[in-house]
């Protein structure tokens, strides 16, 4: 007789197993792991009977991981802060590793004495000496548990294997896949390691970036022929077309994004399609409906994004014939929720960095530390400046790669690892002294500032007793110039020099000129102020986003002040709005932007101080009433 199939597991299980077995620690987990499925309406039989499964939990408990509207709209309205949610998840997450046993597997592979047990000791040595960074060994830790689970040796594991895990696996398990897989690559460049490791690089080859490259052939030919339409400056009189300029590369992959996403949502939902080339046949007012309602079930885009999506596909149809359907969009952008959504947060400062801006108004310290942040990166590149003299190290002459790559592997790390912290630190000062004592401008302008060749937009008069920097972007580089234009505006030139003690911008431009920029090996190959690590691409590339996001999260982090780069503005103009320096007006002017648009970004800060300033005056009258009765505590 075939014996009856184990009862599947339940939280209830996991709860009993919890207060078994439990360390009070443990037990904690317990009350978290309920906060966290109460804010997705689990409560009482509802949670005790919900599987034990972590499938199941991750689909419907989710993970908060960066910016998800939909779910901190959750969170917030149950009043608890993103990080108390995290930790709920997480709590949640261990009970039910706990009572399936997936925990303790962990543990045993984890205590495995094998050649991946190997390849870690041996890296623990090298972090030790400062060979290698820690970020490799925490990098490994998931690659090597789900080789262990798999059976896979280092000498077996191939690039092929790798690529079927990361088709298979989660957003957040991809990604941390990827950290290891590049961290075992970059391993093989330390001889006494090469032995131990896969005999060939694992990565996978990057697959084409981009959704258009996904699509059939002759649909990428039409998406282009009509991004060359729409993806240009719009005239009134057709006459005048041929003479209407493109508009940016940027601009045109939104464009190419947007309609790509609709094409890859229609043939998901309708699989007959995926014979039809015809474009313009996409784009019934059925399949219309169909498509940007399944948006909203899309919780990987923001609904801003989504809704930016919508209004650039209206675009894209009305400019290429099909008036109707791009009415059609604009109109329904009006009426789905998501969209709607979209379309309001798309006007007022995102929920993510407005807490951020609120957490830097609370704190004092921080506050102060926002506005003197250049000095701390300043300080903390004179001292490396000052360890690697110090250490007999010609930095200038280490910089050269052909030099760095000869030297013995001991030496090349350290070497590599002192250059690091020199160049972020310099480039670090530089770039938040132009922001803090000059303007915040986007990233993507300072980042291309240029202070040399014929297109100069930094112009430097460091000579002289009265030394100064003027910045002046054109309204063509400027993410709001076709506005500005319109309105017969520009931005305002601004002009960066000592007028107090505490102003230092001008000493650290010289010292970064003078001392860092001749560290990065392309300095002399690019007029931009910030140069690329790696070969310049033009005579104007400037340095890479990608790496100064890492530098930024990196550096502030070790003052004791994690930010990102769209902070410096957004920080910037809080701490002036709520210290009562700067009108709106004067904001609008520096920025670039319109009294509205600074109105509705910043507007909270007043309404904030406004309650406080009620919550001060109820306080100081109830002390006045209590006086007078005789109450003194």
């Amino acid at each position: 007789m075939a014996e009856d199939p184990p009862t599947p597991l339940t939280m209830q299980d996991a709860v009993s197993h919890a207060e078994e077995h439990g360390t009070p620690s443990q037990k904690q987990d317990i009350r978290k792991a309920k906060a966290a499925f109460s804010i997705h309406g689990f409560e009482g039989p509802s949670f005790s009977n919900f599987p034990a499964d972590l499938s199941t939990y991750e689909k419907t408990i989710t993970k908060l991981s960066g910016s998800m509207p939909c779910l901190q709209a959750l969170v917030h309205a149950a009043g608890i802060s993103d990080e108390s949610y995290k930790q709920f998840q997480r709590a949640g997450r261990r009970l039910i590793e706990a009572v399936t046993g997936v925990k303790a597997a962990k543990l045993e592979r984890k205590a495995r004495n094998d050649e991946w047990a190997d390849i870690q000791n041996q890296i623990a040595l090298l972090v030790k000496a400062g060979f290698v960074m820690p970020q490799h060994s925490i990098a490994l830790t998931a690659l090597i548990d789900i080789c262990r689970a798999a059976e896979i040796t280092p000498k077996t594991l191939t690039a092929e294997q790798v690529q079927a895990w990361l088709s298979n696996a989660p957003a957040a398990k991809r990604k941390a896949l990827r950290k290891g897989l590049k961290a075992l690559d970059t391993l093989q460049g330390i001889g006494r390691l090469r032995p131990l490791l896969p005999p060939c690089l694992v990565t996978p080859e990057s697959k084409p970036s981009g959704r258009l490259r996904t699509l059939p052939g002759p649909l990428q030919q039409a998406i282009n022929a009509w991004l060359d339409i729409a993806a240009r400056e719009q005239v009134e009189d057709p006459r005048y077309e041929h003479l209407a300029e493109p508009l940016s590369a940027p601009s045109r992959a939104a464009y190419s994004a947007a309609v790509s996403l609709y094409v890859q949502t229609l043939f998901k939902l309708e699989p007959d399609l995926l014979s039809e080339t015809a474009l313009n046949r996409l784009f019934s007012e059925k399949n219309i409906d169909a498509v940007l309602s399944a948006w909203g079930q899309n919780e990987a885009l923001k609904a801003r994004t989504l809704a930016g999506y919508a209004a650039n596909i209206a675009a894209l149809l009305q400019r290429n014939g099909l008036p109707d359907a791009g009415t059609y969009v604009a109109g329904l952008s009006k009426v789905l929720p998501h969209l709607v959504e979209g379309r309001a947060a798309g006007k007022v400062m995102s929920p993510r960095v407005k807490r951020w801006c609120e957490a830097l108004l609370r704190d004092p310290k921080k506050t102060t530390l926002f506005q003197i942040q250049h000095l701390e990166y300043y300080r903390r590149a004179l001292e490396a400046l000052a360890a690697a003299k110090q250490n007999s190290l010609d930095l200038l002459h280490l910089s050269n790669p052909e030099v760095l790559a000869a030297l013995p592997d001991a030496k090349r790390y350290a070497v590599k690892k002192t250059l690091r912290t020199v160049r972020m630190f310099g480039l670090m000062a530089a770039y938040s002294a132009v922001a803090l004592e000059g303007a915040p401008f986007r990233r993507q302008n300072m980042l291309t500032m240029r202070h040399s060749g014929p297109r100069k937009t930094m112009h430097l008069h460091l000579i002289g007793r009265a030394p100064h920097v003027v910045i002046k972007f054109p309204n063509e580089e400027l993410k709001n110039g076709k506005y500005l234009s319109e309105r017969g505006e520009e931005l305002e030139a601004i002009t960066i020099e000592k007028r107090g003690p505490g102003d230092h911008a001008v000493d650290i431009i010289t010292f970064y000129l003078r001392e860092i920029r001749p560290l990065f090996p392309e300095a002399d190959k690019t007029h931009a102020f910030f140069p690329p690590l790696k070969a310049a691409a033009s005579p104007d590339a400037g340095f890479i986003s990608a790496t100064f996001y890492l530098w930024l999260s990196e550096a502030s982090a070790e003052i004791g002040l994690p930010m990102n780069s769209h902070n410096f503005r957004h920080g910037y103009c809080s701490i002036d709005i709520n210290d009562g320096r700067r009108s709106i007006e004067d904001l609008a002017k520096l920025l670039g932007d319109t009294v509205a648009v600074v109105q509705r970004n910043y507007a909270w800060i007043n309404a904030k101080k406004s309650v406080l300033n009620v919550q001060k005056d109820t306080a100081r009258r109830r002390t006045e009433i209590l006086k007078a009765r005789g109450v003194t505590e």
